[in-house]
């Protein structure tokens, strides 16, 4: 072998190694940059709607409190159509961006535990309005349907985190 030959091979396998080394990198950062995506766009999405869920739930349980002890007070009842419709819509977004996911089961049980939540309190409702014991049902019933609707949304929120 020239002396010429080895200085160049000493030149280009160095060079040559450096590229495919960059070209390596590029490609990690890009699979990186994807993944993050990935999380920002669903993980993180769907844990941000079970938050949501979980503050319009807490919302709902108050307005429905401020109708049982203020019934004229239309605001109240307002509060609480509010909160029942901003609960649907997190859990309309959450459930169509977990749709293929791990998060979907889980996600596929709260609409039981809403229907059940929402009658209780539609039950409360009625009762204040025909001047009956809401108190007693607010306590015996929509508590403990909140209850276990709030523990499913925080039992997916520990797997969304």
């Amino acid at each position: 072998m020239r002396f010429s030959t080895k200085i160049i091979s000493f030149a280009a396998v160095p060079a040559i190694l450096f590229v495919l080394g960059l070209a390596s990198s590029i490609g990690s950062l890009v699979n990186t940059r994807e993944e993050f995506d990935r999380y920002i766009n669903s993980e993180q999405a769907v844990e941000r709607g079970l938050s949501e869920m979980y503050a319009q739930g807490l919302q709902m349980g108050q307005a429905l409190r401020n109708v049982v002890l203020d019934p004229s007070n239309p605001r109240a009842l307002e509060n609480l159509k509010a909160a029942q419709s901003a609960y649907e819509a997190a859990y309309a977004q959450s459930a169509a961006i977990a749709k293929g996911t791990a998060f979907e089961p889980g996600l596929s049980q709260l609409p039981a535990l809403r229907t059940i939540h929402a009658k209780t309190q539609e039950k409360v409702l009625a009762l204040v309005a025909d001047k009956g014991d809401a108190v007693s049902v607010l306590n015996k019933e929509e508590t403990p349907a909140w209850r276990e609707l709030r523990g499913a949304l925080l039992k997916q929120r520990e797997v969304a985190v």
